[in-house]
């Protein structure tokens, strides 16, 4: 886990950070949440639905998903304020979404 840990640090702080005047979330955000959902989905494929431990879960989505959301409240800093809140909901609001349902299924 340690290893996976380190691999999605290390690919988040080497996306390209280019903003979009949609004022969306970034490329690189939706590519990493495509990402969490194979991960997961493999995760979830590999074991029994006794042996499901939310908490790994919980620190899957975690670990996957704050290197991006922190690149994306970077970027949202130069921004003036309603455009800096907007892009930051935007991801916050993907990220809630998608990450949502691998932890409200009963499996």
């Amino acid at each position: 886990m340690r290893q996976f840990h380190l691999l999605i640090s290390e690919k988040a702080h080497n996306v390209p950070l280019n903003l979009d005047d949609d004022l969306a979330a970034p490329f690189f955000f939706m590519d990493a949440i495509t990402d969490l959902r194979t991960i997961l989905a493999a995760y979830d494929s590999s074991l029994t639905p006794v042996a499901r431990d939310d908490q790994e879960v919980r620190s899957i989505i975690e670990s996957a998903l704050s290197p991006y959301l922190r690149q994306c409240e970077q970027m949202s800093e130069s921004l003036p304020e309603l455009s800096h809140y907007i892009m930051l909901a935007n991801c916050y609001d993907l990220a809630i979404v998608w990450s949502s349902p691998c932890l409200t299924e009963d499996r």
